[in-house]
C-alpha cells in the first residue's frame, strides 16, 4: 500500500501537519509515569522482564493482545489493518508478525514515539505514519480492520471518532477497542475528579484536558468479544486479566 505524504522523514511518513502540544505534554506525563522505555525493551513489548515499571499491567495486556492476535491469524485472509494511536509501535508490531500477508499501518499524533516505532521495528509489511485522523484524505474504504488499543480516552468525542474510522472501512470490515475504559453516566463526574487529581499530583494538570471519559452507553453498535469477569470465585482463583472489554464494531 502506498500512502501519499507531505513529508517522508526516516521512514516515517507526515501525513497532516504537525502538532506539538499534545505529543510534548503526553510524552513529559509518560516519561513521568515511567512509561517512556528504552529501544529494547520496547522491541520485547507486550513481554517485560520483573524490574520493567508496570509489569503487571503488561501482564495483562500480553492476555488481551494474544486474544486478538489469535482472532486475526484465524481469520486465514489477507488484512490491511490500521492501527490507531499506536504509539511506540509495539501493538502494530504484534500484528505484523502473524503473517506478512497482513499490512499494519500505525498511526499516532505522537512524534517521539513514533521516531521510536521506526527505529525498532523494521517488517516490511509494517509502515509508521503521522497524522490527524480527522484531517486525513485517501484513507476511506481503505481497511479490513481498525484498531484502537488503550487509547480511545485521547479523542474528544468517540461518535464522531466511530464516525470517522467507519469510513475507512472496507465491506465487512471491522473496529476492535481494546484496553480502553469506558463508564456508566452516573460514574463520568467521579472519573473526571479523580483523573484532575492524579494529574495533578503528578505535576501535569493540564493534561487532564486531553484526557476524556467515553459512555459505555455509546457502544450500542460493538458487540463484545471479551468481558472482564469480577466474580467471588476469581478472586478466590486470583485469575487476573484485563479489566477492559475487548469491543467489535462489524460493518
Amino acid at each position: 500500500m502506498n500512502l501519499k505524504a507531505s513529508n517522508v522523514k526516516s521512514d516515517l511518513l507526515y501525513l497532516t501537519k504537525k502538532k506539538m502540544f499534545f505529543s510534548n505534554i503526553y510524552t513529559s506525563v509518560r516519561n513521568k509515569e515511567g512509561r517512556i522505555l528504552r529501544d529494547k525493551e520496547v522491541s520485547k513489548l507486550p513481554f517485560v522482564s520483573l524490574n520493567t515499571p508496570h509489569t503487571y499491567e503488561w501482564k495483562l495486556r500480553q492476555k488481551s493482545t494474544k486474544r486478538i492476535t489469535d482472532y486475526l491469524y484465524l481469520k486465514n485472509t489477507k488484512l490491511n489493518i490500521l492501527d490507531v494511536g499506536c504509539g511506540n509501535g509495539w501493538f502494530s508490531n504484534a500484528m505484523a508478525v502473524i503473517s506478512d500477508n497482513h499490512y499494519i499501518t500505525g498511526l499516532d499524533v505522537n512524534i517521539e514515539e513514533l521516531k521510536q516505532a521506526t527505529r525498532v521495528f523494521k517488517n516490511n509489511n509494517l509502515q509508521f505514519v503521522y497524522g490527524d485522523i480527522f484531517k486525513i484524505s485517501g484513507f476511506e474504504q481503505k481497511y479490513d480492520i481498525i484498531t484502537l488499543n488503550a487509547c480511545v480516552q485521547y479523542f474528544p468525542d468517540f461518535k464522531t471518532l466511530i464516525k470517522t474510522l467507519k469510513s475507512f472501512l472496507k465491506t465487512y470490515g471491522e473496529i476492535h477497542i481494546i484496553d480502553s475504559p469506558f463508564y456508566k453516566s452516573e460514574e463520568i463526574i467521579k472519573a473526571k475528579k479523580r483523573t484532575k487529581i492524579y494529574y495533578k499530583n503528578l505535576g501535569y494538570p493540564e493534561m487532564a484536558k486531553n484526557y476524556f471519559h467515553h459512555k459505555i452507553e455509546d457502544l450500542q453498535d460493538f458487540n463484545i468479544l471479551y468481558q472482564p469477569q469480577k466474580s467471588f470465585i476469581n478472586k478466590i482463583l486470583r485469575k487476573k486479566d484485563s479489566p477492559f472489554m475487548w469491543l467489535k464494531f462489524s460493518k
